[in-house]
């Protein structure tokens, strides 16, 4: 119970911080703007280089990443500090709805009418703060993707489908990806597969969000008018 209601405190924090959506911010208190009244309408990176060029949009891009990272700096904090183990035990949990309720923030922030971006950028910070090798492998894709096809939502959109994969055949000691969950904490004693199981679910969870967030690009992209990079036009 009390993990439990630990796990709520930490939800609430990475929501209202998620909720800092910076396309927003930037265009507001910068630019004098909101980025959500042009372009696509989306409140994302790819939106802010498409109305005011590469720098506003890695800016958006770095701070919405960086969100995350202080996030779940501020629950490790609060938590390791006060009750350190219940954290250790539960440090898987700790950084997923630290990086679950970033998202849900990032896409419907508080602050902002309830109404932001698509999440990618957050998703991928998540996957970073659980193991740097898999967000390696995520990211190699994506730019890959982005350089072949110049489709930044088709790699998006791939990102979404990769990662509960990558997750499920990854979660596991031969890798020693997600190992040091597994070994040191053994919240679900020495059932490997349990944990594989609810750590994919969780995954197919944000990948579905990601994929309902870019169903409008999804039709574009099937009917051939999504935008490439480097497009002016409106676009998802």
């Amino acid at each position: 119970m009390k993990a439990f209601f630990l796990l709520l405190i930490c939800a609430v924090i990475s929501y209202l911080i998620g909720s800092l959506n910076s396309s927003i911010i930037v265009s507001r208190f910068i630019k004098k703007d909101d980025i959500r009244q042009s372009g696509s309408g989306n409140a994302g990176a790819t939106n802010m280089v498409r109305t005011y060029g590469k720098f506003w949009g890695v800016l958006a891009f770095v701070l919405d990443f960086l969100k995350v990272i202080i996030a779940y700096l501020i629950v490790w904090l609060i938590f390791s500090n006060v009750e350190p183990a219940i954290f250790e035990k539960y440090v898987y949990f700790f950084k997923v709805i630290t990086g679950f309720f970033c998202f849900i923030g990032h896409i419907y922030p508080c602050f902002f009418g309830f109404k932001g971006g698509k999440g990618i950028t957050v998703c991928a910070a998540l996957v970073c703060i659980l193991d740097w090798r898999l967000f390696i492998i995520g990211a190699a894709l994506f730019f890959a993707l982005v350089f072949i096809t110049k489709y930044i939502s088709l790699s998006s959109i791939a990102f979404a489908f990769v990662y509960p994969i990558c997750t499920f055949f990854l979660f596991d000691r031969k890798f020693s990806i997600f190992q040091h969950y597994i070994v040191s904490n053994n919240t679900f004693g020495e059932d490997d597969m349990t944990y594989r199981l609810i750590a994919t679910a969780i995954a197919v969870l944000f990948s579905v969000i990601v994929l309902i967030k870019h169903k409008d690009n999804i039709k574009r992209l099937l009917k051939g008018e999504e935008n490439k990079i480097g497009s002016k036009k409106k676009a998802g």
